[in-house]
């Protein structure tokens, strides 16, 4: 501990170029009284930045934010994040060690790669109500057993791209486009032109219709989604919309936003996809039997707000998903 104390002192004290900042900041770390473990934990935040000036900026910047020692932490680590990026995964096979019997074996690779892959155990599952991970383990050993390869994919996944920006991939302008696809990954729009000259994206290439305020644009009576409909819905949520949810909308079911046993039509406007498990919690808006107490809105039910889908909180919050998919949508391209 001696050691840590000897390099905060040196950090704090040494000569700098950013003299102004080392002395308002130790200012105001005594004016504040932070203990000596909030200066180690900013510290050593700080000195991941390399950049001429950049470790005290972010020490003055931590040292005036107000917080408990592990805020002020979550914040440092998000602000380092910010000001060099995450280290991005090296590609590659990784195996930990025994323990209680079992093994874990990691893969890293292309985001192509991996979905391509995780589509083929997919199409290999036996047993539709086991447990997706323990589903997919057993096609796993299936495949690798029987010496299988990887599906050439025929794209059926809805590719979002906004009417200006597929001109310009399919003029060859626009390779750097990145657009989102309802697998869970993105795309460029070099590799779209070459899934299109390979004929990966199948003969026909659909164009769903979006108002920027009601949303996908149409109208049928039926209880279930056509398929149109569903592609449209899959175009506008490329993953499930619940706040923090990363199930690829290829995965989802659709889910009527006002249930149909509640008179919900099944329009577009009225349609979303949701996961397996966010549409079973969903609350649908039962008003339960005339007389009986009203069922209590235990997590909170998805709602159509200025065209875009949300989830409606049992306090009346609207909170959209944060997953990088869920900008990149139909609704988010007009």
């Amino acid at each position: 501990m001696a050691k840590e104390y000897s390099k905060l002192a040196d950090a704090l004290f040494s000569s700098t170029n950013s003299t102004r900042l080392q002395r308002d900041s130790i200012a105001l770390a005594e004016e504040k009284q932070l203990s000596v473990n909030h200066l180690l934990m900013i510290d050593k935040l700080a000195r991941q930045l390399n950049a001429r000036g950049a470790a005290w900026k972010l020490r003055a910047e931590l040292i005036a934010y107000n917080g408990t020692l592990e805020e002020v932490k979550a914040y440092g680590q998000q602000r380092i994040k910010e000001l060099i990026g995450e280290k991005p995964k090296e590609p590659g096979v990784r195996l930990s060690r025994s323990k209680n019997g079992m093994r874990t074996l990691s893969i890293t690779d292309t985001q192509r790669s991996i979905t391509d892959f995780e589509k083929t155990l997919a199409a290999n599952i036996t047993d539709e109500d086991k447990p997706r991970s323990a589903a997919l383990l057993e096609a796993f050993w299936n495949h690798v057993n029987g010496n299988g390869g990887v599906i050439e994919p025929k794209y059926r996944p809805v590719i979002a791209i906004g009417l200006e920006e597929s001109a310009e991939i399919f003029s060859g302008a626009g390779s750097e486009t990145n657009v989102g696809v309802s697998d869970g990954t993105t795309m460029t729009g070099a590799e779209i032109v070459n899934l299109a000259m390979s004929g990966a994206l199948g003969d026909k290439l659909y164009a769903g219709l979006f108002h920027p305020t009601a949303g996908p644009v149409n109208l049928y009576e039926a209880r279930f989604a056509s398929p149109k409909q569903r592609i449209l819905a899959t175009a506008e949520n490329l993953v499930c919309p619940w706040p923090d949810c990363g199930v690829p909308a290829d995965r989802c079911q659709v889910h009527h936003i006002d249930a149909h046993k509640n008179g919900g039509q099944t329009n577009p406007s009225n349609l979303t996809m949701l996961c397996k498990y966010h549409n079973g919690v969903n609350d649908d808006g039962d008003p339960g039997t005339p007389g009986a107490q009203k069922r209590k809105n235990k997590r909170g039910r998805m709602r159509r707000h200025r065209g875009k889908v949300r989830l409606q909180t049992p306090g009346g919050k609207l909170v959209g998903n944060t997953h990088e998919l869920s900008t990149m949508g139909a609704m988010d391209l007009i």
